[in-house]
């Protein structure tokens, strides 16, 4: 399944303003989000989740926060 264009800019946005706390980050979000009883946001966001833990996880990446 491809990734939404826009999951895959937020998800960058994110790294870029958080670095290395930006998996907690989402977390939170998804976790808030299904709490609330918004399945289909907290969905997004798990997407946007494992869209920065591979980026996180890919050869190359240096932490910088």
């Amino acid at each position: 399944m491809a990734e939404d264009a826009d999951e895959q800019l937020l998800a960058r946005s994110i790294i870029d303003i958080h670095g290395g706390q930006a998996a907690t980050i989402v977390r939170g979000n998804a976790r808030g989000a299904a709490l609330a009883g918004q399945l289909v946001r907290a969905k997004s966001w798990i997407r946007v989740l494992g869209i920065i833990q591979r980026q996180q996880a890919a050869p190359g990446h240096c932490e910088l926060g």
